[in-house]
């Protein structure tokens, strides 16, 4: 999204206007009138680069995203559970032991 403004605060701070002979404004309303209009201004500078850096940090969530869906279940690490290891020692004393041993029942 870009917004490409006419005037910036400082060109309409630094703004002179021509003096009318015969009738003219108020050079203080001009003048206060142009502050409020500097402070829109400023508002609005301040909002845009706001939505620049939300533009960047977006682009940047989307990026992470779509590297966290692209992780197989391979590279996703494997939980070992209790159960797990009980039945892997089950496994291994059956092996050492053979299966006829009474030590491999469980009461």
């Amino acid at each position: 999204m870009s917004v490409e403004l006419n005037l910036t605060a400082k060109n309409i701070y630094e703004k002179e206007f021509k003096k009318s002979r015969v009738k003219g404004y108020s050079e203080d309303d001009v003048n206060d009138y142009l502050d409020l209009i500097i402070e829109d201004y400023m508002k609005l500078d301040k909002l845009l680069t706001r939505i620049k850096e939300l533009e960047i940090e977006n682009q940047n969530l989307k990026i992470k995203i779509d590297a966290l869906k692209n992780v197989t279940k391979d590279e996703k690490p494997n939980q070992v559970t209790n159960l797990d290891i009980l039945k892997r020692l089950s496994k291994l004393e059956i092996a050492v032991f053979g299966p006829n041993n009474k030590e491999n029942e469980i009461y």
